[in-house]
């Protein structure tokens, strides 16, 4: 480009960053194959019906803690027991809880 005769180059650059998280938010879902048990019974707990969940995080309520889709759990003491399950998106920004009460007798 040329003004008054004098030779002018322009460079224009634009970068435009686009974040997004691509990662859908997790639905926390489980079963317990109980809910009522007695002292040292095993409880059965499966989160495989969460959705967009690649993470699980379970808390029993008695200070133990687990993160597999699958776990078991025995409590050693009678009492009435919220656990917890959070499921994590994959980047582990997501989240979602549910829980539900067990009653060890």
């Amino acid at each position: 480009m040329k003004i008054n005769n004098q030779s002018i180059s322009a460079v224009v650059v634009v970068v435009a960053v686009i974040t997004t998280s691509c990662s859908k938010t997790p639905t926390a879902c489980f079963t317990a194959d109980k809910v009522t048990v007695a002292v040292n019974e095993v409880v059965t707990l499966d989160a495989s019906c969460s959705t967009s969940a690649h993470h699980y995080e379970w808390t029993f309520g008695d200070g133990a803690k687990a993160a597999d889709a699958k776990t078991t759990h025995i409590y050693t003491t009678a009492g009435t027991y919220t656990v917890t399950l959070t499921g994590l998106s994959m980047n582990m920004k997501k989240t979602n809880q549910l829980t539900k009460v067990i009653t060890v007798k």
